[in-house]
């Protein structure tokens, strides 16, 4: 297989992998179902608490007006909270609530069960190989960030995406 038609699988695995993992990890947890949006949101939102809607609306690169509508709907299911931030008094933070947070740990167990189980149906290379794919995976996330940002900045469009829990961007 030549690298330009491995490269083209990659974006379908790597979105399938994803989905499956996003559609069945909260159903494995015994946790309700959100929209695809309001998740992601809701996970940038659990693993770095206090952002303001504006930051969190350029990290998801959305529209405020969304951001809005789905902060709403997260504070009426009591997963999210806004406080005014001490730094900007004229500006709001957007926090996890513990429900949410406890979720969010409930549903990344479940996930991590799913893929050990899965990793246990492959062979040992199959599994090493996966594994240690994990840090190219997360500098290629990285990579692909940077570029995002760079073309949206030189369009006029969304700034710096904030880093992920882990102090890397995503």
């Amino acid at each position: 297989m030549h690298r330009s038609s491995e490269l083209r699988e990659l974006a379908p695995v790597l979105r399938d992998l994803n989905r499956l993992l996003l559609r069945t990890g909260p159903r494995q947890a015994g946790i309700a179902p959100l929209p695809p949006s309001e998740a992601d949101l809701l996970r940038l939102i659990v693993h770095q608490p206090g952002l303001s809607p504006g930051r969190l609306a350029a990290a998801m690169q959305m529209k405020p007006s969304n951001i809005s509508a789905a902060l709403r709907h997260l504070a009426e299911l009591g997963l999210v909270s806004r406080q005014v931030d001490p730094a900007d008094r004229r500006s709001g933070r957007v926090l996890p609530t513990d429900r949410a947070v406890e979720n969010a740990r409930r549903i990344e167990d479940a996930r991590a069960r799913m893929l050990e189980e899965a990793l246990g149906d492959l062979a040992p290379h199959q599994v090493e190989a996966i594994l240690r794919a994990v840090p190219a995976l997360r500098a290629l996330e990285r990579a692909l960030h940077a570029r995002t940002e760079r073309a949206a900045g030189a369009a006029g469009g969304v700034a710096e995406r904030p880093s992920g829990r882990d102090g890397k961007a995503g």
